[in-house]
């Protein structure tokens, strides 16, 4: 908004109005806004300086609607990340909460991702609800980033949510038909060297984007945990674990926990490969979930965080008390 009314003498005013009527209005460049003012490019660029510093010019920023940009803003500061969208969910039961969040990160996928991307994803209902919200995606390859466990619900199942990317439009596709977790490190060693998934997890060095969900490590919050035996997570339990992204195990402070012998034994990116990822982003919520998100954003995983407002908030007062510890 300009505003010439404000700021300068007369003369000084009116050549400033000019100029940024032409620089913010009509998106002219510096060098020809100097040619039809018949002043120096430099001139130009003190005047658009001058203007801003002096009111002449006001520039707002209007957030999405349902993002409070405030909170997402204070909650990247406090968890030293690149940046969060924090969305204010309204009330309904989980599914409805689900989309909403879905919703934000399909909008956050679909204005950042572009034909060259490398895209990789995990699992989970939050994820599902993205991508069922996704537009037509341009042509970047999709990976799958972990193996599928039986029991999961098959909306829900790595290998669908990559299927479901690659009919919106996608390029190529990087499925990985091998489970999760398998009985020893040895036998994973064999499936890793399968002509068709070694393909895949040859690609995990060229990604360039990951949508990863968070799991609780807690009964009824982890897949991965009910896919392991009682006395492997027992096991996990005491060395902390508190919780898991794309199978990686994380304790409070975001360090990995190695139990069980689980890292050798599943067959999904490894927290060194995930770590390489230069674009990481959770989609994650829930009060119960709390304590394993900010144990993901402690760990240097993870960049982005797409959350609700409820979670932001617990996530803050948290770490303003220092953060809960097992």
């Amino acid at each position: 908004m300009i505003d010439p009314r404000k700021g300068a003498p007369r003369a000084d005013r009116a050549i400033t109005v000019m100029a940024a009527r032409r620089y913010f209005l009509d998106g002219a460049t510096k060098s020809e806004i100097a040619a039809e003012l018949g002043v120096s490019r430099f001139r130009v660029a003190r005047l658009l300086e001058g203007a801003r510093r002096r009111g002449i010019v006001r520039i707002q920023i209007d957030p999405a609607p349902g993002v409070d940009a405030v909170i997402s803003g204070e909650l990247a500061a406090a968890f030293g990340i690149r940046s969060a969208i924090v969305v204010q969910a309204v009330a309904g039961p989980p599914d409805f909460a689900r989309a909403q969040l879905g919703a934000a990160a399909a909008d956050l996928v679909a204005e950042t991702v572009e034909a060259s991307d490398v895209i990789g994803i995990s699992w989970g209902r939050t994820l599902r609800a993205m991508v069922e919200q996704l537009p037509r995606l341009p042509g970047c390859t999709v990976v799958q980033l972990v193996g599928s466990v039986p029991s999961m619900d098959l909306d829900m199942n790595a290998l669908e949510l990559v299927r479901r990317m690659t009919i919106l439009g996608a390029g190529m596709v990087h499925p990985l038909h091998v489970p999760l977790i398998v009985d020893t490190a040895r036998t994973a060693g064999r499936l890793r060297e399968d002509p068709h998934a070694a393909q895949t997890f040859a690609t995990f060095p060229r990604i360039t984007r990951a949508i990863v969900g968070v799991g609780a490590w807690t009964a009824g919050e982890s897949t991965l945990r009910a896919a392991v035996a009682a006395a492997d997570a027992d096991e996990i339990d005491r060395a902390g674990a508190v919780a898991d992204v794309c199978s990686i195990l994380l304790d409070a402070d975001g360090r990995e926990v190695r139990g069980a012998g689980l890292p050798g034994r599943c067959l999904a990116i490894r927290s060194d490969e995930l770590r390489r990822v230069p674009d990481v982003m959770a989609v994650a919520d829930g009060a119960a979930k709390a304590p394993a998100i900010r144990a993901a954003l402690r760990s240097g995983l993870v960049h982005r965080l797409v959350t609700t407002e409820e979670t932001a908030r617990l996530l803050l007062d948290d770490d303003r008390a220092g953060g809960p510890r097992p």
